[in-house]
C-alpha cells in the first residue's frame, strides 16, 4: 500500500512537471514607473515583444510598482535591459557592468523657470528657502538643480508636482516661486517667454537610453543594439519615441557620454549614501 501511494506521488510530480511553461530565457526589461500601469504596458510591452522576436530570446517587461521598487531591483541587478534617464544609465554603467545600446538623440537641457516679473528670483541662490515645483526624487531634473545646494538648511523647499505642466502652472498660479523643467517644455508652454523667464539653464546632458547588463552575451547585446536601430526597431518603439522625443529616432551611444552623471544620485531618496555601498560589480 505504501509503495502504491509513493508511485502515485511520483506520477503527479512528473505530470506537474510536464505542464510547466517552456521558458526560452528570463531576460527582464524595465522602465521607471512614470506612467500609469496601462500606459506603461502600452508603451513598453511592444518593446519587450520586439526584443523577443528580434533575438529569439524571451524578454519580459517588468512594470515596477513604485520608485522604491524600481531602484531597489536595479541595485539588486534584477534588470537585464532598462530604458531610463541619464543618471540611472550612468550608475548602471559604472557600478553593475551595463553597456549602452542606444539613446534618444536630443540633448536634455534643464531650466529653472520663474515668473517674468519676479524681481527677487534671478539666481539659484535666490531660491534658498523659496518654494520649488518639481517631480519627487529621484527625478533627474530635480536632482540636477538640488545638486547646487550643499547645505540642507539653505536650499529650496520642494512642492512635489506630477508633470512639467503642473510645475509651469504652479509658477503661473503662484503656488511656487520657480519650477524645474526641460528647456523644450518651457518653450512649449511659453514660446515667446511672455509670462515666464529662465532663471538658470544648465549645461546639456545626454538623453534617456537603453542599457544591457552582464547576463547578456556580447553577441546578444550587438544583436539587440542593431535591432533597436533598425527600421523595425524604430517602428516597434514608436510610442516610446513619441512619448519622450517626438519626431526623432533612436541613435547609437557610447558609455563615455554618460560618465560622472551618476553623482547626482548621492542625494536621491531612493539611493542616498547607499549608492556606493550597494553597488558592487559582479
Amino acid at each position: 500500500m505504501k509503495s502504491k501511494y509513493i508511485s502515485r506521488f511520483i506520477y503527479f510530480i512528473m505530470l506537474a512537471g510536464a505542464y510547466q511553461p517552456v521558458v526560452l530565457s528570463d531576460y527582464v526589461f524595465t522602465a521607471p514607473p512614470r506612467e500609469s500601469k496601462e500606459e506603461s504596458i502600452e508603451i513598453y510591452q511592444p518593446v519587450a515583444d520586439f526584443f523577443t522576436k528580434a533575438t529569439g530570446e524571451k524578454f519580459i517587461f517588468r512594470n515596477p510598482d513604485s520608485w522604491s521598487d524600481y531602484t531597489a531591483a536595479m541595485k539588486n541587478q534584477e534588470y537585464d535591459v532598462a530604458f531610463d534617464g541619464a543618471h540611472f544609465v550612468s550608475w548602471r554603467v559604472k557600478y553593475i557592468n551595463h553597456e549602452i545600446l542606444a539613446k534618444l538623440p536630443d540633448l536634455l537641457i534643464w531650466r529653472l523657470v520663474a515668473l517674468k516679473g519676479s524681481a527677487g528670483i534671478n539666481t539659484l541662490d535666490d531660491m534658498i528657502g523659496k518654494k520649488l515645483c518639481a517631480p519627487k526624487s529621484p527625478n533627474f531634473g530635480y536632482l540636477i538643480m538640488m545638486s547646487h545646494y550643499t547645505n540642507p538648511e539653505r536650499e529650496p523647499v520642494q512642492v512635489v508636482t506630477k508633470s512639467w505642466k503642473d510645475g509651469y502652472d504652479g509658477v503661473i498660479k503662484g503656488d511656487c516661486d520657480a519650477a524645474v523643467m526641460p528647456k523644450a517644455n518651457h518653450l512649449k508652454f511659453d514660446p515667446d517667454l511672455a509670462k515666464t523667464k529662465a532663471v538658470y539653464t544648465h549645461l546639456p546632458y545626454p538623453n534617456q537610453a537603453f542599457t544591457a547588463g552582464p547576463k547578456l552575451s556580447s553577441t546578444l547585446k550587438l544583436k539587440l543594439r542593431n535591432a533597436i536601430l533598425s527600421d523595425d526597431g524604430q517602428a516597434a518603439m514608436s510610442l516610446l519615441r513619441e512619448r519622450f522625443s517626438p519626431g526623432t529616432f533612436l541613435v547609437s551611444a557610447e558609455n563615455e557620454e554618460y560618465e560622472g552623471i551618476s553623482l547626482v544620485l548621492k542625494r536621491a531618496e531612493n539611493f542616498g549614501a547607499a549608492v556606493h555601498a550597494s553597488a558592487k560589480k559582479p
